[in-house]
């Protein structure tokens, strides 16, 4: 749960105003596994910050759910590790869209993905799948 809203207004950051503040926060959240476990997770957020602004309008929020699920692991795990921890991520989140309400629409990302194989067909409308085999019809 914690992984899932930080990381979620974690990506909404990296495209907005309130990214220096989010990412300096995650530094010092980030160091409480030594100064080494910091600078690397730090690497990646600008790393990641610099491909998502890369990607052209049309496809970021594409890239943004991707990162999005990508950062939800890699901070629940850290939660994970210390409740404590998970609590000051929880909090700082609140805190942080309570400060930046413009962001708030932007925070849900919603993502389907149908596979069909064979013969099978995948019907999908707005949030309604139908998925129809052939051999049981």
């Amino acid at each position: 749960m914690a992984g899932t809203t930080a990381a979620s207004a974690l990506v909404v950051a990296m495209t907005g105003d309130g990214w220096s503040g989010f990412r300096g926060w995650l530094g010092r959240w980030f160091g409480r596994g030594g100064d080494r476990a910091a600078a690397r997770q730090l690497d990646r957020l600008d790393r990641d910050r610099e491909t998502l602004l890369a990607v052209p309008e049309g496809e970021r929020a594409d890239r943004a759910g991707d990162l999005s699920s990508a950062w939800a692991v890699r901070l629940q795990d850290a939660a994970d590790e210390d409740p404590e921890a998970a609590q000051e991520l929880l909090a700082y989140v609140k805190q942080w869209r309570a400060e930046h309400p413009e962001t708030a629409p932007q925070l849900t990302v919603v993502r389907q993905r149908a596979e069909a194989r064979g013969k099978s067909r995948i019907t999908q409308v707005g949030r309604d799948q139908t998925i129809i085999k052939p051999e049981r019809s």
